[in-house]
């Protein structure tokens, strides 16, 4: 109950619990933290394949010796053991995987091998895993929206509709991709005596996506508006452009790689000093590495729609805006340069940690005393790259014509986009490397201004004679921050009036120490674009080295009580106060700034700082079972939240320009009550064969203190990401025959206070279908299939109005 997990492209990547998203849930692998590819340290359980996982451990209350950090949760992936049975084990599965957008079938294999002598004092086990999917997914989105303008028709001065919010721009796009996962394990059990036990293990994985973006849109510009029409939420739903071409239509490649390797080794020696005291140490070391560089290219041509009245409409009785009175979306003789970028981060993350775990045994009400130590060294690097600026917009204007045959027609294979049959289905696409190649030519560099060609072609040879990325110094840096913990747990159990209990108390002291470098870069000029009035360009001082350092202590209390009223009716309740540590992405000292008139002026950077967020939680809870495996449970949660981080965002003048500069801050608290409702029973009391029958559904609802109200546009926070969840499971299973339908949903939430153009980025209420059935033939083989999102759901997000639409895919 309350958990459920965000997909992308289809498949699950972050964990949301009870609300509170990745970044508030610590997820361990086999009681270890585990690197991430990730800007930030929220765990990506995309990168390791589901035939690695054993088993999962959700805790939503927190006890003295958990690893701190999760006010959300605390997460622990298991992956299988090499003594969990005795003699030779070997399983493996082969599939076909077929993607409905791609059309494509690929192949997914496993294989897991065991050998354990008799009584299992020793044991090897290795597995493999390889998976391929060829995605393809349909997206439309806008840039954002661009809130509270005032629109001049007729360019008298005066204000002919005042306080409207007009789309950033608006498109189409394909996103054809290839998700290779390559993972494996090894590990090692053995028990040289009765006291002393060994476990080795090793971890390796391999994401890498193919990414390739074929996009068309139109880039929206408030002062080219003739006439407009805006709702009662100050939404323009129709308005139509000038006829001097201001409009472009944008045909553009990207891509959207990923190409992550996550390693960890660990060593476990568990030893018993007597018959009540255990000793227990581990040490780990992990790294993830995702290679970035130059991997995020964005190349685009286009036309003006000279001549032409480009009208936009927000209709209601489609799924997405429409633009209209433009030309055909596929003449390849109107098709002009336009830009080209190439850009990327390398990210590195390695994690050592040193656990060790005491206890000893007592006879009374205190049956054990537990105790420990944690160290924690933790480094995330960035080096960001982006391509020159004295190149990357050279062709900006639409001014240089394409040579013929470099301009070829997209075919989306869609014979209605996303439910809209007003939107196109083709539009024009290029070869990326050719058009590289075309604008490093004599033919298309004599078409520049004469004044500008001699730069250019010292700057593209200072760049090596291509598009490629250098060192950003403003975007690159590292955090590097080191923990330690204390802790001291009583268990106790005992019988009041015959109902036995049982209980535990303790507390945790942690302590931090953060380290955060990088560089400080200053705009020291800014340029208009000759012939395109939706550039600038800019320059930057050179880079001075900035480190900052930060640390801090608290001690965190915990305490839970269980008591069984009867066999089948148990009453829990759990009171502890917890932290997490702010994102990585938060405490970096790296800057950016954006420069995109009209309007679309903002600079931001993080805040090394920042504190931890720090929440008291109380749970209570009563569980009714009917039966071994049927029951009804019933719980509420509280959460009061301090140091929450918010994105303040204050105006600051640089250059004669106005820009919005956003920094994270503590600054707000909130409270967070829930309310958690599960049910699961199986129909064996039925005649053959409907006793293999089975339900399980669950529902939370959460709710905060502090409430998102769209009208309020000095509103700077809010509780992300909280939201009502719940899931609902039909199976069966019975002789050979399993069979399992899951439905799992999440209501509507507030996914970013600010977002794109600084306004808040909400996503709908998502439902999807997954089932599964199996057969068995033999004792040992076993026959499969799987059908995900069956009912073909779309995501879809927006911006503060519902019909303020940011993507639907």
């Amino acid at each position: 109950p309350g958990v459920s997990i965000n997909r992308q492209q289809g498949e699950g990547r972050f964990v949301t619990v009870r609300g509170f998203g990745p970044e508030f849930n610590t997820v361990l692998l086999n009681g270890r933290v585990l690197a991430t590819d990730n800007d930030g340290r929220e765990f990506s359980f995309d990168v390791l394949p589901s035939e690695l996982i054993s088993g999962a451990d959700v805790f939503k209350s927190s006890q003295a010796n958990f690893q701190e950090g999760g006010i959300g949760s605390t997460i622990n992936i298991r992956t299988a053991r090499p003594t969990d049975r005795a003699g030779v084990f070997m399983a493996g599965s082969l599939a076909g995987k077929y993607d409905s957008g791609s059309e494509n079938t690929t192949p997914s294999a496993s294989v897991l091998f065991s050998k354990s002598n008799a009584d299992r004092t020793f044991g090897v086990l290795g597995s493999l895993v390889y998976d391929k999917r060829d995605a393809r997914v349909y997206r439309f989105s806008t840039d954002g929206w661009l809130a509270h303008q005032d629109l001049d028709f007729n360019k008298d001065g005066i204000t002919d509709l005042a306080d409207v919010a007009v789309d950033r721009g608006a498109g189409q796009s394909v996103d054809t991709s290839s998700r290779e996962r390559i993972g494996g394990t090894l590990a090692v059990d053995w028990k040289p005596s009765d006291r002393l036990t060994v476990k080795l293990d090793a971890l390796y994985t391999q994401y890498k996506v193919d990414s390739r973006v074929y996009a068309m849109g139109y880039f929206s510009d408030p002062a080219d508006i003739i006439s407009a029409t805006a709702n009662a939420n100050g939404t323009l739903i129709h308005y139509v452009r000038s006829n001097t071409g201001s409009l472009a239509t944008d045909n553009t490649y990207n891509a959207a790689p990923r190409d992550a390797k996550t390693y960890q080794l660990g060593a476990n020696f568990d030893y018993k000093l007597s018959d009540r005291t255990t000793i227990t140490t581990d040490l780990s070391y992990s790294k993830a590495r995702n290679d970035g560089r130059d991997g995020v290219p964005v190349m685009v041509i286009g036309s003006r729609n000279t001549g032409l009245n480009p009208t936009w409409d927000l209709r209601p009785d489609l799924p997405t805006p429409v633009v209209s009175n433009v030309y055909p979306a596929t003449d390849t003789d109107r098709a002009r340069g336009h830009f080209s970028i190439r850009t990327g981060s390398d990210i590195t993350d390695e994690v050592t940690q040193l656990r060790v775990d005491g206890s000893h045994k007592f006879d009374g009400a205190l049956n054990t005393l537990r105790f420990g130590l944690l160290a924690s060294d933790r480094t995330k690097t960035t080096m960001a790259y982006q391509t020159p600026g004295a190149i990357l917009c050279a062709y900006c204007g639409y001014y240089a014509t394409l040579p013929a045959g470099l301009a070829q027609v997209f075919d989306s294979g869609q014979s209605v986009f996303l439910g809209n049959p007003e939107l196109t289905t083709k539009w024009l696409t290029f070869d990326p490397d050719a058009l590289a190649a075309y604008y490093a030519s004599d033919a298309a560099i004599s078409q520049m201004p004469v004044a500008n060609q001699a730069a250019f072609r010292a700057a593209f040879a200072a760049n090596g004679n291509s598009y490629r990325g250098v060192l950003s110094p403003l975007g690159s840096g590292s955090v590097a921050e080191k923990s330690y913990a204390l802790y001291l747990q009583g268990e106790f159990a005992g019988e009041i009036s015959g109902m036995p209990w049982d209980a535990d108390a303790g507390l945790r002291w942690v302590s931090t120490e953060l380290v955060a470098e990088g560089s400080s870069q200053q705009l020291v000029s800014i340029t208009t674009q000759a012939g395109d009035n939706t550039q600038l360009n800019y320059t930057l001082s050179d880079p001075v080295p900035v480190r900052v350092k930060n640390t801090y202590n608290y001690v965190l209390p915990s305490a839970t009580f269980r008591l069984n009223f009867t066999d089948k009716l148990v009453g829990r309740a759990a009171i502890s106060r917890t932290l997490t540590r702010p994102t990585l992405t938060n405490l970096g000292v790296s800057q950016s700034y954006t420069l995109r008139p009209p309007q679309s002026f903002y600079s931001s950077g993080g805040n090394p700082d920042l504190k931890p967020y720090l929440a008291w939680n109380a749970d209570l809870a009563i569980d009714y079972y009917f039966n071994r495996s049927a029951y009804v449970s019933l719980a509420a949660f509280h959460k009061k939240v301090t140091n929450f981080v918010s994105l303040v965002t204050q105006p600051r003048e640089i250059l004669g320009y106005t820009f919005q500069d956003t920094r994270p801050t503590n600054a707000q608290e909130a409270e967070i009550d829930g309310l958690e409702a599960a049910f699961q029973y199986t129909f064996d009391f039925l005649p053959s064969p409907f006793d293999g029958l089975g339900l399980s559904a669950n529902y939370t609802k959460v709710d905060s203190s502090v409430a998102f109200d769209p009208s309020l546009s000095t509103q700077v926070f809010n509780v992300e990401g909280l939201s009502d969840s719940a899931n609902l499971v039909v199976f069966y299973e019975k002789g050979p025959i399993q069979l399992r339908a899951a439905y799992n949903w999440r209501a509507k939430f507030l996914n970013r206070t600010f977002g794109s153009e600084g306004q808040p980025e909400n996503y709908d209420a998502y439902g999807q279908l997954d089932m599964q059935a199996s057969y068995k033939v033999t004792p040992h083989l076993t026959a499969f299939i799987e059908g995900l999102n069956l009912t073909d759901e779309k995501t879809r997000s927006y911006a503060a109005y519902e019909e303020r639409l940011l993507t639907l895919e």
